[in-house]
């Protein structure tokens, strides 16, 4: 072959095979646009998944901030069941206005609540101990539970005039107190201490109040405590007698008596009872103009062995009783008038005084001993 036709050919097939390579600028364009695209929507998808995740990430923070929200909110009502269906409510919650009204609905609910709990504690408080006894009052918790508003609340408190039943309840248990027949009451009222009559107690309490009545305490002398204490006439003086209300002193602390008490019954201890007694008598005798002096000396005594050996024979029959009680009934009394009337006074005479006295003064007295303490009456009772 001609090396001129050899090379014409060759430069053919090179411009042939230039021509087959090369894509025409349409289809490029269009290859360009398409990768292009791709490219656009995975990036937006990217951004779209990421700001997704992000919107849920803030959804599940904001649910779980208003849940915790939600247990502050409900701090002294753990149980409370309305709870948790706030809580429900707050997990299935979408956006963030929806969450804010829940929460605004717990709040309200918590209010009413609260103030539902400061009305019955205030009843409560009313009543005291009578509450529970109370059908009124526990109606009326009832209604007050039920209440959709602090308006309803208050209008309810308003119609049950709890005040009015209150001081009634009050009055008729003091009357029932009082009526216990007993000649003196322990009355504790104001940090004082007081021994009254019924009348006392009645003139007292007629212009009280519900809290004042509710801490007037009143006890029957007869539901104290007795004590027995023994005493000599030097501590005491004359024998208090049965309903005398008396001071006792502990004679190493005097600024204060140790306790307030009433005389339940006293009695003289008398082991023996003894007397005697001498008398000189002188006499001028005359006999035929001659005088003269006789002198005579003569003695008594009265001596009663072993007294309280008397009364037990008494009481066993040996003796009449009737004729025992004729001599020595009232004892106490008419020594401390013969006493009186003479102005001579026994000191060497022991009293054993029962005492009624408050649970609490009990340690006081127990505590002293007996030769230690003074017995002072107190006047009119008080």
């Amino acid at each position: 072959m001609p090396a001129e036709e050899y090379s014409g050919k060759l430069k053919s097939l090179k411009s042939k095979s230039k021509k087959s390579s090369r894509i025409p600028p349409k289809q490029l364009r269009m290859a360009l646009v398409i990768v292009v695209s791709v490219i656009v929507i995975f990036e937006v998808y990217n951004i779209y998944f990421t700001a997704k995740n992000r919107e849920l990430e803030e959804l599940e923070n904001n649910r779980a901030v208003a849940i915790d929200t939600i247990d502050k909110l409900f701090f002294e009502y753990p149980n409370d069941p309305q709870k948790i269906a706030y809580v429900i409510k707050l997990q299935q919650s979408q956006d963030e206005e929806n969450r804010v009204r829940i929460l605004d609905d717990a709040q309200k609910y918590l209010e009413i609540k609260q103030y539902k709990t400061l009305a019955i504690n205030q009843i409560k408080d009313m009543y005291g101990e009578y509450y529970g006894s109370s059908i009124k009052a526990n109606e009326l918790e009832r209604k007050i539970n039920s209440a959709n508003s602090t308006t309803e609340v208050d209008e309810l408190f308003k119609q049950s005039n709890v005040e009015e039943e209150v001081k009634e309840i009050l009055e008729k248990s003091l009357e029932k107190t009082i009526s216990s027949g007993d000649s003196y009451f322990y009355v504790e009222m104001s940090g004082q201490e007081y021994f009254m009559t019924k009348d006392d107690v009645l003139e007292i309490t007629d212009s009280m109040g519900i809290m004042q009545l509710k801490e007037f305490r009143v006890t029957p002398v007869s539901n104290l405590n007795k004590l027995t204490v023994v005493v000599s006439s030097r501590q005491c003086g004359k024998i208090p007698l049965s309903g005398d209300s008396i001071l006792v002193y502990n004679k190493n602390t005097p600024e204060a008596p140790i306790a307030y008490a009433v005389i339940d019954s006293s009695y003289v201890i008398l082991p023996d009872i003894g007397y005697s007694e001498e008398r000189s008598v002188s006499n001028i005798v005359n006999d035929e103009g001659s005088e003269s002096t006789v002198e005579s000396t003569s003695s008594i005594s009265y001596t009663l062995n072993n007294v309280p050996g008397v009364l037990h024979a008494t009481a066993a029959d040996k003796l009449d009783i009737g004729t025992v009680i004729d001599k020595f009934g009232s004892y106490g009394e008419r020594l401390n008038k013969i006493e009186d009337n003479t102005q001579i006074f026994d000191e060497n005479v022991n009293y054993l005084l029962i005492v009624a006295v408050p649970t609490e003064k009990v340690s006081n007295l127990v505590a002293v001993n007996s030769e230690d303490l003074f017995i002072v009456k107190a006047a009119g009772g008080n």
